[in-house]
């Protein structure tokens, strides 16, 4: 005979109960861990919103540190002449055996372009003269073409690019033969759709709106040693591979030359119609018996009359004379990048400026990044 069990009801319901109370806490679970984060989110929000003011005093601070580094760095003996990646505002060691201490104290003794204490907060800053490379609005053909194919455009591809570059910084509206674009044939097709500029380049990133440059040609192709940008990829390249992408070749605002000192390999083959030859005797000579530039042997020209020295053979009676743009040994126009911590915000900055006079710079530029 079967005989029911009295309690089994009860401890159904007693398991049903226990579910919906576990049910409950993980769902209060997840509720506080929402609540948290969103707490978490809005306090950073808050504190990034207080702290804006002084962030940006911290960044405007560090444009002005800039100017005086530049300034106080053409007051040192020997080095009024020229700029180069072995001075301090390029963060290379400086002095370059001038003797300094025997003819003036070093403005620079213990300060540092990292980590620099101004009030409560922090800054960071990076200094780059512009005329280290090649300024697109006044960059011939030739160059153009140069430098599209070490950013990796074939040679139809840059002839293409080269007429659209032109229709973008022109006048008119008149597109030009063999792969030009203006507004009502190309631009106002895309989606969004905007108009050619008609007009000088302001902003290097500018090229990423005109037809046929990718982010590819722009920011350079990764290498086999991963996807290096920048300084870092102009410091790896091959014996016999140069390449580079748009952004590290050309800029929008400068004196309209190159500084031999400080023009990467890539800038000055582009400058040499792709005479990589040309551009590395420059590149070993300024640099110095350890090879390096920015070091403390560099030996850079230290005014235009000692450009002929870099260049070597090339540079006397009967050798190839230097191609447009002219080369010049001193930089006018300095991109500063600056990194500003207040607390626990942080905020970078980019200003362009412009140098007037020895002591005098402009600022042109100076916006959050």
């Amino acid at each position: 005979m079967h005989l029911a069990h009295p309690h089994r009801p009860f401890g159904h319901r007693r398991g049903i109960a226990l579910i919906i109370v576990m049910l409950m806490v993980l769902a209060m679970g997840i509720a506080a861990g929402i609540l948290a984060y969103s707490m978490k989110v809005e306090t950073k929000l808050a504190t990034n919103t207080s702290a804006s003011g002084e962030l940006e005093w911290l960044g405007l601070s560090g444009v002005e540190f800039a100017k005086w580094v530049l300034a106080e760095q053409q007051r040192i003996p020997g080095e009024q002449g020229y700029n180069g990646l072995n001075q301090f505002w390029a963060g290379g060691p400086g002095g370059n055996g001038n003797r300094i201490g025997e003819l003036m104290e070093d403005p620079f003794e213990g300060i540092s372009l990292k980590d620099i204490t101004v009030g409560d907060g922090h800054l960071s800053i990076e200094i780059v003269d512009q005329e280290r490379k090649l300024n697109i609005n006044q960059a011939d053909p030739l160059a153009l073409e140069a430098g599209l194919g070490m950013a990796g455009a074939g040679a139809s591809e840059a002839a293409q690019i080269n007429a659209a570059l032109t229709d973008w910084r022109d006048r008119d509206d008149h597109p030009t033969a063999g792969g030009g674009a203006e507004s009502t044939d190309f631009y106002l097709n895309l989606d969004p759709p905007y108009r050619a500029k008609n007009g000088p380049i302001d902003d290097i990133g500018e090229l990423l709106k005109v037809r046929g440059i990718t982010p590819e040609l722009f920011f350079g192709q990764p290498s086999d040693r991963g996807p290096l940008r920048g300084i870092d990829r102009l410091r790896h390249d091959d014996v016999d591979v140069v390449s580079a992408g748009l952004v590290d070749l050309f800029c929008a605002i400068s004196a309209g030359q190159i500084n031999i000192n400080t023009a990467s390999l890539p800038v000055l083959t582009m400058a040499f119609r792709g005479d990589r030859i040309m551009a590395r005797q420059i590149v070993q000579a300024r640099a110095g018996p350890d090879g390096a530039d920015g070091t403390a042997d560099d030996e850079p020209a230290r005014n235009p009359g000692d450009i002929n020295r870099l260049m070597g053979p090339a540079a006397a009676p009967g050798g190839a004379a230097p191609p447009p743009p002219r080369f010049i040994t001193i930089s006018t126009t300095f991109e500063i990048r600056i990194e500003a911590a207040y607390g626990r915000a942080k905020r970078h900055y980019v200003a362009l400026i412009q140098r007037r006079s020895a002591r005098d710079f402009q600022t042109l530029v100076f916006r959050e990044r």
